[in-house]
């Protein structure tokens, strides 16, 4: 078990802001119950944020089973967004 001691808080990463990152890469707002989260197609945060505390079950499964596949996805996208030209064409 960790002991208090052990992690102090000033360096832990805010709850919020790191499930909000989570919802971003795992494109939770797709199914997020607030419109404004799914109009901008990202995390508009707030607390849990909602999606989280709406379906906790899509975190732990992405985490758990498909890490993997959304850091490829990702990938391809930086790569994608890198090869293009400064006018937008590619």
């Amino acid at each position: 078990m960790i002991q208090d001691d052990d992690v102090p808080l000033c360096i832990m990463p805010d709850f919020d802001d790191t499930l909000q990152r989570l919802s971003d890469l795992f494109m939770a707002y797709k199914t997020c119950r607030r419109r404004t989260c799914r109009w901008h197609e990202s995390c508009q945060g707030g607390f849990g944020p909602p999606c989280y505390l709406h379906q906790r079950n899509l975190f732990a499964d992405a985490v758990r089973y498909e890490l993997d596949d959304y850091r490829a996805y990702w990938t391809a996208q930086r790569r994608r967004a890198k090869a293009r030209t400064p006018s937008g064409s590619q």
